[in-house]
């Protein structure tokens, strides 16, 4: 049985409640419009971070490191791998080199340069299954 559908305005709304009983505001604090960034901690007490795209504009994404969500890959839940090799190989309209991902992620010290995965989240389910995951993750967990 499948999880029933929301439109997106409430299912965003309902992640970000989530999300703000789940974790903890980042210390890098949230973007007031586009995104929210989290620390949470696994059941091992391993702090996990994880940014939540909440902007008008965008799909339900839930950005978290690759190697602690590998068995989710082949869930069901759409994705999209963002490995870090790929950062700054573009350069912006200045000459710089651009980060490549959004730029609430770079700042992050687990996130910012580590290979993750973008989940486009559909329904709180979907999220359940990526939160599960993450309160499985192990220490020592390094950047």
């Amino acid at each position: 049985m499948s999880a029933p559908e929301i439109d997106l305005t409430s299912l965003k709304r309902a992640i970000v409640m989530r999300l703000d009983r789940e974790g903890k505001e980042h210390s890098k604090g949230h973007q007031k419009s586009y995104a929210n960034r989290y620390s949470m901690r696994s059941s091992d007490r391993a702090l996990v971070e994880l940014m939540f795209e909440k902007g008008d504009k965008s799909p339900a994404n839930l950005w978290v490191r690759q190697d602690l969500v590998l068995e989710l890959l082949d869930d069901g839940i759409p994705f999209t791998l963002s490995p870090a090799p790929k950062l700054y190989q573009t350069v912006g309209k200045t000459g710089e080199k651009q980060y490549g991902r959004h730029s609430a992620l770079e700042d992050m010290m687990q996130l910012g340069k580590a290979d993750l995965v973008c989940f486009a989240l559909r329904n709180m389910a979907d999220l359940d299954r990526v939160l599960s995951a993450l309160a499985q993750v192990t220490r020592p967990l390094r950047a």
